[in-house]
């Protein structure tokens, strides 16, 4: 027999032996231990739990029955009491609930021993895990939504862990600085949490707890939004009074519940007359800019802005003063004369016409309504001849804000002079006549002239005139009358022009 053999063959002995060995401390009897749990995976502090057990010996069995609880930090031995059991007979055990405790919190176990009188084990049996939980879970809709001002109502399910209804507990919310408490009964959760006016708008938390007396204990957070309120609008103008061809610019803001800017909002801007009829409309984003051109000829008076979103409204004056203006342009001969202001001009103007020593007033009443333009053709006015035609100088009339009356400002234009303007002479026989008239009477050409485009005054010198001459001829026939005596020379051929005719 080889060396390799040998060692075989000591090895199969000691096994044997060893196998035998085993077989002489095994017991002859076996013993049936059966753990039942309730029908729960998850308990929580404070509930308690009874396992179902029964033992079936196959000998009868006189010693100890002991209760294990092990968990994962946790092993107590919490029941242990003396058993009989008779051969064959599955006998039930009655063993007292058991409460669980913080310690506990995990997975368990429970471990059932069956010993001898001299304590040695002769049997054992676990139960199925189970998980000991201190959880509350607190079940809530979605996230809330509250206007400032308001109460929000705060409404929750909470249960425990193993899902079972949390019959009595404690609740406190807490929202920004403050916090509430209150009751929960049969797993109801009902509390009304009040919205401050000033509360500024955004995304908040509310925080939620609840505890019982096990020290169970739940936690949920919340988010409400508050939204901003829009409560006021300004309408801030860079100026409220304007004249006719400025702009009016206003930026035109929304505010909310904290004074706070609204953006992206659209504002409804509308604008109306000093009649209150409406002229412009328009949408503006929420402190953007509204502006308004103000026409050449706009009316005078109070204009009224009026800004709106979402029943909120705020109006604002602004004022369009009166301008009373005229502007002349010439061309040829023909003076066209516009009314630019925005009231009806109703006034004199006169041109100039000048020419050598020679010089023409051309004096114009004149009733024009905004925007109305009317021509002079100064070749119906004077004697054919070149100029130098003189343009007034401009007069723009304005209002007097402080005290609401119409003053004419000193607002005016340069003098406008077209040298050189040929004008043929266009007159009728009649003004031909009268100024013919006029140089022969002797007057200055120049005051002539100016009489020429004075009607009236023309008429007076006439008449002036004529009771002139009439006085010089007659002085002496005058004179005898009033010292008694017979004029010396006879007079009478100086008026031999003169046809008198008796009735």
């Amino acid at each position: 027999m080889s060396y390799y053999q040998k060692v075989v063959m000591k090895k199969t002995k000691r096994l044997a032996f060893l196998y035998f060995l085993l077989i002489a401390l095994i017991p002859g009897a076996f013993a049936e231990i059966s753990i039942t749990l309730p029908n729960k995976e998850t308990y929580n502090l404070g509930e308690k739990i009874i396992p179902d057990i029964s033992i079936k010996e196959e000998q009868d069995h006189d010693g100890f029955f002991k209760l294990h609880l092990v968990c994962d930090n946790y092993n107590l031995q919490y029941y242990t009491t003396p058993i009989n059991l008779e051969a064959n007979v599955r006998t039930q055990v009655q063993v007292p609930e058991l409460a669980l405790s913080s310690p506990m919190i995990g997975t368990c176990t429970i471990k059932a021993g069956l010993d001898s009188n001299d304590g040695t084990n002769t049997d054992s049996a676990s139960s199925t895990d189970f998980q000991v939980s201190s959880l509350i879970d607190i079940a809530t809709g979605e996230d809330l939504h509250s206007e400032p001002g308001k109460d929000l109502l705060i409404s929750a399910d909470a249960r425990k862990a193993s899902g079972e209804v949390m019959s009595k507990g404690e609740f406190s919310i807490k929202f920004r600085d403050n916090q509430e408490s209150g009751n929960i009964t049969a797993g109801k959760l009902e509390h009304l949490l009040h919205i401050d006016a000033n509360t500024e708008a955004g995304d908040y938390e509310i925080a939620i707890s609840a505890t019982d007396r096990y020290s169970n204990k739940g936690e949920k957070t919340l988010k409400v939004e508050i939204p901003q309120i829009p409560t006021s609008i300004q309408n801030d103008m860079e100026n409220n009074v304007l004249m006719p061809e400025d702009t009016l610019k206003a930026r035109i803001a929304l505010y909310d519940h904290t004074s706070r800017l609204i953006n992206a909002s659209s504002i409804n801007v509308k604008v109306f007359d000093p009649e209150e009829n409406p002229i412009a409309e328009k949408e503006v984003q929420s402190s953007g800019q509204f502006e308004l051109g103000i026409e050449k000829n706009q009316e005078p008076g109070v204009y009224f802005l009026l800004s709106s979103y979402d029943g909120v409204v705020e109006q604002s004056t602004f004022t369009v003063v009166i301008v009373k203006k005229i502007e002349m342009k010439q061309e040829n001969s023909i003076v066209n004369v516009e009314n630019t202001g925005n009231v009806d001009y109703e006034d004199e103007t006169t041109i100039i016409l000048e020419s050598n020593d020679k010089k023409y007033l051309i004096n114009k009443k004149l009733n024009l309504k905004p925007g109305e333009i009317i021509a002079i053709d100064l070749s119906e006015e004077v004697p054919g001849g070149t100029y130098d035609v003189v343009l007034p100088e401009e007069a723009v009339g304005k209002k007097d804000n402080s005290t609401g009356n119409e003053t004419l400002q000193e607002s005016f234009g340069p003098v406008n002079v077209i040298k050189d303007v040929l004008i043929e002479d266009k007159r009728d026989a009649i003004k031909k006549t009268a100024d013919g008239l006029k140089s022969i009477a002797g007057a200055v050409v120049s005051t002539a002239n100016y009489v020429v485009s004075k009607p009236k005054l023309a008429s007076v010198i006439l008449v002036t005139i004529i009771l002139g001459v009439v006085t010089y001829y007659s002085r002496d026939f005058i004179i005898q009358k009033i010292k008694g005596k017979k004029p010396e020379k006879e007079t009478s051929h100086l008026f031999s022009d003169f046809d008198f005719k008796e009735k």
